[in-house]
C-alpha cells in the first residue's frame, strides 16, 4: 500500500466517517473540493502506531514541528502539488502515490498500475480542459502525483503535455476527487503556475489567425 501500508485501513475509517457527508450537501455546493487542505501531522516516530515510510528519508533531520511547519508551507506554496517527501519522518494527511505499484489500480480482468490509473484521470481532466478552453494540448505522461482522504480521496496530479503550438512539453496540474467506483470529480486541469514556460494549446496557424481577426 505505499507509504502507509501498515496505516491504511486507520485512515480509511477516517476518509468513511467523511462519507458521511453526502455529495450533494452544502459543503459540496459551496465548491469546498476545491480549498486547498491545509496538512496536519498525523503520526510522529515515537508515536506506538508509527511505521516508517517505504521512502529513505534521509534528509529528514528535524524536530516534527520543523517538519509540520515545512510541509505546510511546501502545501500553501504549491497547493499540494510539490512536496519533498523526502525531508519527512512524520506522516502526515499529504501522502506520495507511488507509480508503479497497484495501491489505486482497477483490479479487474487486466490489472493496471497507479499510474494507469492517474494515466486515466489526466487525460479525462485534459480532454475536459480543452474543450472549455478550445484547446488542443495533448496528454504526454504523469509525472507524479500526491493525495489527502477527502469524502474520497483527491489526487493532486502533475503530468505534461504537448503543446501543438510549438512541439514543446509542458507541465499542467489536475485536482480529482475519486471514490471507488462511486463517483469521480474534475474539480479542475490547469497549467501549471508560474512554469517558466509560456502556453498556447493550438496550433501555430491557428494562433496567428487569431491575432490577425483581433486587428
Amino acid at each position: 500500500m505505499g507509504e502507509f501500508e501498515g496505516t491504511f485501513q486507520n485512515l480509511y475509517i477516517i476518509s468513511r466517517v467523511y462519507n458521511l457527508l453526502p455529495p450533494d450537501s452544502i459543503l459540496h455546493v459551496l465548491g469546498w473540493s476545491k480549498w486547498v487542505e491545509p496538512a496536519f501531522l498525523l503520526w510522529k516516530p515515537e508515536d506506538p502506531d508509527y511505521e516508517r515510510p517505504v521512502y529513505d528519508p534521509e534528509k529528514a533531520k528535524f524536530t516534527a514541528q520543523e517538519e509540520l511547519d515545512r510541509m505546510r508551507e511546501e502545501v500553501n506554496q504549491s497547493d499540494g502539488f510539490d512536496i519533498d517527501f523526502d525531508h519527512f519522518r512524520c506522516v502526515f494527511n499529504y501522502h506520495r502515490a507511488y507509480l508503479d505499484d497497484g495501491e489505486f489500480g482497477d483490479f479487474g480482468d487486466e490489472p493496471e498500475t497507479t499510474e494507469d490509473f492517474l494515466k486515466r484521470l489526466s487525460q479525462k481532466s485534459l480532454e475536459d480542459y480543452n474543450l472549455n478552453e478550445k484547446r488542443k494540448f495533448e496528454f504526454f505522461r504523469v509525472v507524479k502525483s500526491n493525495f489527502h482522504f477527502s469524502a474520497g480521496l483527491m489526487f493532486l496530479i502533475t503530468f505534461e503535455v504537448t503543446d501543438p503550438y510549438d512541439s514543446e512539453i509542458k507541465p499542467f496540474q489536475a485536482r480529482v476527487r475519486y471514490l471507488n467506483d462511486t463517483f469521480t470529480e474534475y474539480v479542475f486541469c490547469r497549467p501549471k503556475p508560474n512554469a517558466g514556460v509560456e502556453y498556447f494549446g493550438n496550433a501555430k496557424t491557428d494562433v496567428e489567425k487569431g491575432f490577425k481577426k483581433q486587428r
